[in-house]
């Protein structure tokens, strides 16, 4: 049998027969027994002054490995221990005694043996009873101020280097002079305990659901370490959606799909998640914003952009246009405003920077015709005519309400994927139509986005065409369930497509317990007469009967209120609306990690940015 490895080791060395906490800093009084590899004096010494735990994982693992072990560290412990504390209260009485008969010497040299024992004992009892005093730093404070402060570093991305930096040892001075600075390792360790609660916390919610969705995404830090994050989707039973950062792993082989598949399995794994079901769904942002990418191609349009990005990098490099253009603003009574720079790998930033130039174009005009400010030469360089602002405007108004559905898919409340087809849909009808005193390159600029959309989203149906997963989600979408936006043999199909579905689920796997077992007289009388298939039918049929939600309204807080009146249809419902409009909540991992490892942390290992990130992302349950 493979010998065990007590969970206390993470949190502590060991030396002989002596071992050491890692998170006391006082070493003197840091010492414990552990003859023959007993850890039950530091199991106590963990869980009462450090509230520490072994984590649900560690306790399935030894108890998998069978209880007929050798040894039982605990209860040996408990026993010594208890042996020791009779042979330390008979030394102390056997100490006064010899105190009564003058035998000082005696006494004196066996206090002197026991020196650090007896500290440690001094400490407890002070502790017991209780000083009031304002300045003095207990080992409970003490132990109180490291476990806030760990919490500080990880929900604001502070360095570990922080907690024994010179400001913060200035600070707690001033706070609290007595209080022991906690050393790097020490802290180190106590984030890996917040991580172990943490995901002890996530396992539980991911426990209690049937149904999980992930996102992933990839990205590279500078120190050109890659990176895949993983985001793990719910809706629980109070149908409230929730998202978990599982992961920020190092991915050190080229992004293949096999590779990729690798990881992902790997993650899945750690966290006991069984990958039975394969609905890959692409992130709506990144297939929307790569149609706006090929509609600004336009000769027209790049030529612009490019004019006005010239524009905004003047003042970005000029700290004399820059102040000259506040001036300007507060003489015109505007609002103190940089200009916005575009960037390529930034969603919507084209449009940002067009809309904002044109706000200022009056104190941009002016600036530019200074010539105490600007040169001429520059000046005719940077000139924007009065055809192009016109062109300026109308970009702007073909670009804003692919901003908004953009905003609306990557919102920080759950966008299910239900709202993809509906939202596109009512994008092309209501904002990208023809008129007739369209000049021909806003023709072509919603010729472009039309047949993109069409082709990315799969828009264009017949016969033979597939029920996706986005129709199904809005069909159980309470505000889009009509699919007004679809063609009427469509809509049967994805009816057909729903009741398949609903017949395909085992009555096990529904939970029943939740459905109160209210029986009318008659019902009771004519016995359990009506078929499983007729009540999926009725659910079905009075679902589609219901009126539609309004579209500003809460589709979970509607399916709440009904779920035991649709208990089958429900059970899709909750599978098919915890999947998120795009990869966006992955995507955000990138950004925290992009401020944890900045250029002065570009060393920190993998490992230290995964449990950052981890805590970061996670912080709303570590308080």
């Amino acid at each position: 049998m493979a010998k065990r490895k007590s969970w206390v080791w993470d949190y502590a060395k060991r030396e002989g027969d002596r071992a050491f906490c890692d998170l006391c800093d006082d070493k003197s009084n840091n010492e414990y027994s552990c003859v023959g590899g007993t850890t039950g004096s530091l199991i106590r010494h963990l869980q009462n002054f450090h509230g520490i735990k072994p984590s649900e994982d560690s306790i399935r693992k030894r108890s998998q490995l069978g209880s007929n072990h050798p040894y039982n560290d605990t209860q040996e412990v408990i026993r010594s221990g208890s042996s020791e504390h009779e042979n330390n209260t008979t030394s102390i009485n056997q100490d006064d005694d010899t105190n009564l008969v003058n035998n000082a010497n005696t006494s004196s040299s066996r206090l002197e043996n026991n020196e650090e024992s007896k500290s440690r004992k001094r400490r407890r009892i002070s502790k017991k009873c209780g000083s009031n005093s304002d300045r003095e730093c207990n080992y409970e404070k003490t132990e109180q101020i490291h476990q806030a402060l760990a919490i500080l570093i990880a929900m604001n991305q502070l360095p570990l280097s922080f907690c024994s930096s010179p400001g913060f040892c200035q600070f707690m001075a001033v706070v609290e002079p007595n209080y022991k600075i906690c050393r790097d390792q020490a802290m180190k360790k106590r984030l890996h305990a917040l991580k172990s609660n943490v995901e002890d916390k996530i396992k539980n919610e991911l426990q209690n659901v049937k149904n999980v969705v992930c996102t992933t995404d990839g990205w590279s830090s500078i120190a050109q370490n890659s990176y895949i994050s993983l985001t793990a989707h719910i809706i629980d039973n109070q149908w409230s959606p929730k998202s978990f950062t599982l992961a920020t792993q190092e991915m050190t082989e080229r992004h293949t799909a096999v590779n990729l598949a690798e990881n992902l399995t790997c993650i899945f794994e750690n966290w006991e998640i069984n990958d039975n079901e394969n609905m890959d769904v692409t992130c709506a942002a990144h297939s929307l914003q790569l149609a706006i990418n090929v509609a600004i191609k336009q000769e027209i349009f790049s030529d612009i952009i490019k004019q006005c990005s010239a524009v905004v990098g003047h003042f970005k490099h000029s700290n004399v246009a820059k102040q000259s253009l506040f001036n300007k603003q507060e003489q015109l009574g505007l609002l103190h405003q940089s200009l916005v720079q575009c960037c390529k790998t930034r969603w919507n930033s084209v449009y940002l920077m067009l809309d904002r130039l044109l706000k200022n174009r009056s104190p941009v005009s002016n600036v530019l015709a200074d010539r105490t400010v600007t040169s001429f030469y520059i000046a005719q360089k940077l000139e924007i005519t009065e055809s192009q602002w016109i062109k300026i405007e109308n970009l702007i108004s073909l670009l804003k309400p692919l901003y908004v559905v953009t905003n609306l898919f990557c919102s920080e409340n759950h966008s299910p994927a239900s709202m993809v087809i509906p939202l596109l849909s009512k994008l092309l009808d209501c904002h990208f139509k023809h008129k007739a005193a369209d000049d021909q390159y806003i023709t072509d600029f919603k010729n472009t986005i039309i047949f993109e959309i069409k082709e990315r989203f799969k828009f264009e149906r017949n016969e033979t065409s597939s029920v996706s997963v986005r129709q199904i989600a809005s069909f159980l979408d309470p505000r889009y369930k009509d699919l007004e936006f679809e063609p009427n043999f469509m809509r049967d199909k994805i009816r057909m497509a729903v009741e398949d579905l609903l017949e395909r689920f085992d009555e096990q796997e529904i939970n029943l317990e939740q459905i109160p077992p209210v029986q009318s007289d008659l019902e009771y009388l004519y016995g359990n007469t009506i078929t499983a298939d007729d009540n999926l039918t009725n659910q079905l049929q009075i679902y589609i009967a219901e009126p539609p939600l309004r579209f500003d309204q809460n589709p979970y807080e509607w399916w709440k209120l009904r779920e035991n009146k649709y208990s089958t249809l429900a059970v899709l419902a909750k599978q098919y609306l915890a999947i998120p409009a795009t990869s966006v909540s992955s995507e955000r991992c990138f950004s925290t990690a992009g401020n944890i490892v900045t250029s002065k942390r570009s060393c920190l290992l993998t490992k230290n940015v995964n449990m950052l990130t981890f805590l970061f992302q996670n912080k709303k349950l570590l308080v």
